[in-house]
């Protein structure tokens, strides 16, 4: 497998799910090219116009994707975004990648139709999509090399235990950890995309409103295990916690993740 288009395959989709998800303003200037070059008439030039677009996105607006295919430096993505339009569109975004950001973009989008009355019979999209190419891909006895260890842990901190919303977070947890995965907790275990996405639910539940969880530096990996230091608490306010993650991968998705409390200062 080639570690330079899944390294830009992983670009791509952080990228659409920290704008389009998250409405990260901040994630633009991480992840675009200064001289970025946008193909998309209804958005002005550069990575400006764009920072100050996710910055007024309404709450309603969603991307879910799908699948995601990379050739040379460039990748194109699959999904549904909500919001965007009064009907949910099926999108197809290219993104040219250069130097490890993405400086150039296309897209296209239709209207979803419903499956019934359709002549295909077949829904224009699932959210499974990305789950079934996972699958589907070649395996290697040493997948390290075509892991970037800091998107993808990073991507579980924000996405999974940042995400308030269970349906929003159970497209991540489907697109980050394997369909048997096993999160391990100091209080517990769950296994398996349905399980995970309970226990997120019953931890942040159990925590303050407006608590988060941060990186504390970038996620490093080697062999197929990474590790990422975090804290949490309220913005602005003291550290209540802090901790480790750390994550065996099996074909670039998270296969176990054990989550390690720092003990309390005394």
């Amino acid at each position: 497998m080639n570690s330079d288009l899944e390294t830009n395959k992983a670009l791509v989709l952080e990228a659409m799910t920290a704008l389009f998800q998250r409405r990260d303003v901040n994630a633009v200037e991480r992840l675009y090219a200064p001289d970025y070059i946008q193909h998309n008439p209804g958005i002005a030039q550069g990575r400006d116009a764009l920072a100050k677009l996710v910055a007024q996105l309404p709450e309603s607006v969603f991307y879910e994707p799908g699948l995601i295919l990379a050739e040379g430096a460039y990748v194109a993505i699959y999904g549904r975004i909500r919001g965007w339009a009064p009907s949910p569109q099926i999108v197809i975004d290219i993104f040219r990648v250069d130097d490890g950001k993405l400086a150039e973009h296309w897209d296209v989008l239709q209207d979803e139709d419903s499956t019934k009355g359709s002549k295909s019979g077949v829904a224009m999209f699932s959210p499974d999509e990305a789950s079934v190419q996972a699958r589907s891909a070649p395996r290697t006895s040493d997948m390290s090399s075509a892991i970037d260890y800091d998107v993808l842990m990073r991507a579980n901190l924000t996405r999974v235990f940042g995400e308030r919303d269970a349906t929003r977070r159970i497209v991540a947890i489907r697109e980050l950890y394997a369909p048997d995965a096993v999160l391990n907790e100091p209080e517990g275990t769950a296994e398996g995309h349905d399980a995970i996405n309970e226990a997120v639910t019953a931890l942040l539940a159990a925590l303050p409103p407006g608590f988060v969880f941060a990186a504390s530096g970038p996620a490093i990996g080697h062999h197929g295990v990474g590790r990422l230091r975090w804290s949490a608490g309220r913005p602005g306010q003291p550290v209540a916690a802090t901790g480790i993650d750390v994550a065996h991968f099996q074909n670039g998705r998270i296969h176990s993740l054990f989550v390690f409390l720092d003990p309390a200062a005394t």
